[in-house]
């Protein structure tokens, strides 16, 4: 368990490492409530954190639509380095 302190206008700072854990980031809300003696933080968004899948096919057809213009692209970009 880690330790926060109360500022002023009764503010606290999340450690980052509970931050990273419950991936919450800026201006996501917290719901939060007192009860048996414990302040209950609970995160409302729904989002999950970023995964790499979450990027798969992000370049579609960027460089092309076939195999064969994919590599004219690169074969073209290679060419054109100065060596």
């Amino acid at each position: 368990m880690q330790t926060v302190r109360v500022r002023d206008k009764h503010q606290i700072t999340l450690p980052m490492s509970i931050v990273r854990a419950a991936h919450i980031r800026e201006n996501d809300r917290l719901s939060v409530d007192y009860r048996n003696g414990m302040i209950i933080i609970v995160t409302e968004t729904n989002e999950k954190a970023p995964s790499i899948r979450d990027y798969i096919g992000i370049a579609k057809d960027t460089y092309g639509k076939t195999g064969e213009e994919v590599n004219t692209y690169f074969a073209n970009a290679r060419d054109s380095w100065e060596r």
